[in-house]
């Protein structure tokens, strides 16, 4: 008897939603980009309970025929891909005819659907994917898909989902990258009768950022075009010095369609070279257009991933783009007017484009360049290339405009950052330390258990600053450096901890409210979390979709230059940690750190002996939260020996 057995569709269906459907977000961006593929020009999604009890999308695109209807839920039934031609040339955000029929194996599904030329529309109703049953129905012209009690057959799944937090964020995060990708569409989003936002179609890409991330945000970026080997690439990016904990903020879209793509992320990073942070990631929308021939979206059911024939070409091209509107930024005069922009008609093949960047990759592989210097550094080169076809179409004045004989690749202008030079310490010159960095993988409350108070020789007498960061210090031991940066930041983490486990909080109110502008989504994770903030005292309200006011902060908080900033990492966190009501000591480190003075910021001598004062009463004042030593001690013997009096 044969062990192989064929398996039915109901469980295929069932696997296939596993890959799919990961989480009540993947069914939003399932159903919304069928509605973008449909022709909507409004798209609303309403939520209940994080899309556990109600996930419903409403377009008003073509709709659907009783047949069409009907066929949607056979598994990979689409209108979108006819022939194995088609798979070279994916325009469209969904392609593989698995969707429909995933959410329905998984949830109580409802379809109203009605095309313009119908007098009536169709309905169409199933439970797990089985027992459909189709009856007319009236109703607008366009598609309506209500999904309810989503993995209702699948409690396993059903477990894994986070908390109704963290799902409503996914989902928001979900609708706000497919509204920056197709401004030309109005989009609305509604969690628990409560308007998330409600965005109308918008003229261009800078009008939507503006509507979905506030107006403070916009004005951080840098806006651009930029034309390079058949790809087209728009978008904006942040100036410098503007950054985030994460690369959460760069946002991708090749062809419309939101993506993750390694070889852009090291393209933007390459574009910033010296500019950029270690360990921070500058914010980034970018839009790339190119052949459709030239990058695969059918690596994974959820189409977020997409391979390129030559990375190489396209992490070449942003970097290029990244470098030159910081450069058109430091050098205004060196715009270039829109009149002067290439056009897009013409363009050179890519394969020929493909061929040149191969032979000078081989080249730089030759002589050993690294790929910074080939970006960087390097003089404009020149790559001959082949001669395009006599079949062209393209008219002479369009070739010579944009297929000269030799294409050249200016490289982004080289920054250069002074660089102090470091003072010589001397060899023999031993820096003893006292304690290890304390462990920050425990709880909040067994990492107070371990570290003793301080019981050394504090440094008793102030006797100067030097270079605005590094206070110098008397004690009974020698000579003392404080890091005002690393002891203000230990400090503020300790009162930080003590807020979070202490219901008193000491609040600092201010005389004039401020206002903070941020995104959407940090607004509506900010509310949400609204007693977490408040248990380490600080008073918010929300003043608009993009706008909260602040009205009172931690009394440590006095000196924090950063507000904005502050929030920012710590939402960054929150969105990162999959519990939202558990406080963990590495939040608060990055809070901390924010929130202290940094170097080279002035403080007068009371300041200074304040900041001693709260150090000597940490739990474990001689290191930051990160473990790096607070204070360090020359000893009058080390001194003496250095000047050869022993």
């Amino acid at each position: 008897m044969s062990k192989i057995k064929v398996m039915s569709t109901a469980l295929s269906n069932r696997i296939a939603a596993g890959e799919v459907i990961e989480r009540p977000a993947s069914v939003v961006k399932e159903l919304v980009e069928n509605s973008i593929d449909a022709g909507s020009s409004f798209i609303s999604v309403e939520i209940e309970r994080a899309g556990s009890k109600l996930i419903a999308v409403t377009d008003n695109g073509c709709g659907m025929d009783a047949e069409d209807a009907r066929l949607s839920l056979e598994q990979h039934g689409t209108s979108k891909l006819l022939s194995e031609d088609d798979l070279e040339h994916i325009m469209t955000l969904g392609f593989r005819g698995e969707a429909i029929p995933s959410i329905a194996s998984v949830s109580n599904f409802t379809m109203f659907t009605r095309t313009a030329d119908s007098a009536e529309g169709t309905r169409i109703d199933c439970s797990g994917g089985t027992d459909i049953k189709i009856s007319p129905c009236g109703g607008n012209i366009g598609t309506r898909i209500e999904v309810r009690d989503i993995f209702f057959n699948l409690p396993a799944r059903k477990k894994f989902l986070k908390s109704p937090a963290t799902e409503e964020h996914h989902i928001e995060e979900m609708m706000i990258l497919l509204a920056i990708g197709h401004p030309e569409i109005g989009f609305r989003l509604q969690l628990d009768n409560r308007i998330a936002f409600h965005t109308p179609a918008a003229k261009d890409q800078q009008q939507r950022l503006r509507e979905l991330f506030g107006k403070s945000f916009v004005e951080k970026m840098l806006f651009f075009e930029h034309i390079e080997n058949g790809l087209h690439i728009s978008g904006c990016t942040a100036v410098p010095g503007f950054t985030r904990p994460s690369r959460r903020d760069q946002r991708v879209f090749i062809n419309s369609r939101p993506v993750e793509a390694q070889a852009v992320y090291r393209g933007i990073k390459e574009g910033y070279a010296t500019l950029a942070e270690p360990g921070r990631y500058n914010p980034a929308v970018l839009f790339i257009d190119m052949p459709p021939e030239e990058l695969d979206v059918n690596v994974h059911p959820a189409k977020r991933e997409v391979r390129f024939k030559s990375e190489y070409i396209i992490s070449r091209a942003v970097a290029s783009a990244i470098s030159a509107a910081l450069r058109r930024q430091r050098e205004p005069e060196t715009s270039i007017e829109p009149s002067e922009k290439l056009p897009l008609s013409g363009k050179l093949p890519l394969s020929l484009v493909l061929d040149a960047a191969e032979v000078r990759y081989q080249l730089t592989e030759k002589v050993q360049e690294p790929l910074e210097g080939l970006v960087l550094d390097s003089p404009a080169a020149e790559l001959p290339i082949q001669t395009a076809p006599e079949t062209n179409t393209v008219p002479e004045a369009e070739k010579e405009k944009i297929l000269p004989a030799k294409v050249k690749i200016p490289p982004p202008a080289t920054v250069k950052t002074p660089v102090a030079e470091p003072e010589k310490i001397p060899e023999k010159i031993e820096i003893p330390m006292v304690y290890a960095a304390p462990s920050m993988r425990g709880s909040a409350e067994k990492q107070w258990e371990t570290p003793p108070a301080f019981s050394g020789n504090w440094p008793t007498n102030i006797i100067g600053v030097f270079e605005q960061t590094y206070i110098l210090a008397e004690s009974p031991g020698g000579l003392v450096l404080i890091d005002q940066h690393a002891a203000h930041e230990r400090v503020m983490f300790e009162s930080l901890m003590d807020a979070a486990q202490s219901s008193v909080v000491v609040q600092q109110n201010l005389l004039l409210p401020e206002v903070l502008e941020l995104p959407r989504q940090e607004v509506s994770l900010l509310m949400s979390q609204k007693e977490l903030f408040e248990r380490f005292g600080f008073d918010i309200e929300k003043a608009g979709h993009t706008t909260i006011m602040l009205n009172s902060i931690p009394q440590n908080f006095g000196k924090c230059k950063d507000i904005p900033g502050f929030f920012a990492d710590m939402l960054n966190e929150l969105n990162e940690n999959s519990n939202l009501n558990t406080i963990r000591p590495e939040l608060l480190a990055r809070a901390a750190c924010r929130a202290a003075v940094k170097a080279h910021d002035q403080l007068d001598k009371k300041a200074m002996e304040k900041l001693l004062d709260d150090l000597k009463n940490c739990r474990q004042g001689t290191l930051c939260p990160h473990g790096r030593p607070t204070m360090i001690t020359l000893s009058l013997k080390e001194i003496e020996k250095r000047f050869q009096r022993r």
